[in-house]
């Protein structure tokens, strides 16, 4: 995003790290799996996000990689994440 603040570069590729990295296949799969645990949440890769927007990239069943939208409101980069996989021929 040309003149996007420096964070916001930041969070999206912390949402493609994790949606790649955890064994679910959203950031927002991965929160919910660990909301009610703390103790979890803590152990994770300390450059793992909750935040909404990562989603992993399968062709078929095989994990190819992940993208990551920051900027918006989670259910908006979330959304704006699933129509690039979707624009890209992968599933997520």
């Amino acid at each position: 995003m040309d003149g996007a603040a420096p964070d916001t570069r930041l969070n999206a590729q912390r949402k493609a790290y994790t949606a790649a990295r955890s064994d679910a296949r959203s950031t927002r799969e991965l929160a919910e799996k660990v909301r009610e645990d703390a103790v979890e949440r803590e152990s994770f890769d300390p450059f793992f996000t909750f935040f909404l927007g990562g989603l992993a990239a399968f062709e078929g069943e095989t994990r190819v990689g992940a993208v990551g939208v920051s900027g918006l409101p989670g259910e908006v980069d979330e959304a704006l994440a699933r129509q690039a996989l979707q624009a890209a021929g992968l599933s997520f």
